[in-house]
C-alpha cells in the first residue's frame, strides 16, 4: 500500500499545471500569421464598451422576463 502511494506521489510531482496541451491548429495559425482563436473577455474591454455591453445584456434579460411574465398572466 505504501509503495502505491509513493508511486502516485512521484507521478503527481512530475505533473505541472503550467503545461499546455499542444494544439496543431494554433501552431499552423501562428506560422501563417492568422489571428488566434482567443476571444477578448468583457472585463478586458474599455469602460464605455463594457457599459454598452452590460446595458444590452440587461435589456435582453429584462425583455425575456417581461415576455415570460406576459405569457403567465
Amino acid at each position: 500500500m505504501e509503495e502505491n502511494n509513493q508511486i502516485i506521489q512521484n507521478e503527481s510531482s512530475t505533473l505541472n499545471n503550467d503545461d499546455t496541451i499542444f494544439d496543431p491548429m494554433e501552431s499552423d495559425n501562428q506560422i501563417m500569421g492568422a489571428p488566434s482563436h482567443n476571444k477578448p473577455h468583457l472585463q478586458q474591454q474599455p469602460k464605455g464598451i463594457r457599459a454598452i455591453g452590460y446595458t444590452l445584456i440587461g435589456f435582453f434579460v429584462l425583455m425575456f422576463a417581461i415576455a415570460i411574465a406576459a405569457l403567465i398572466l
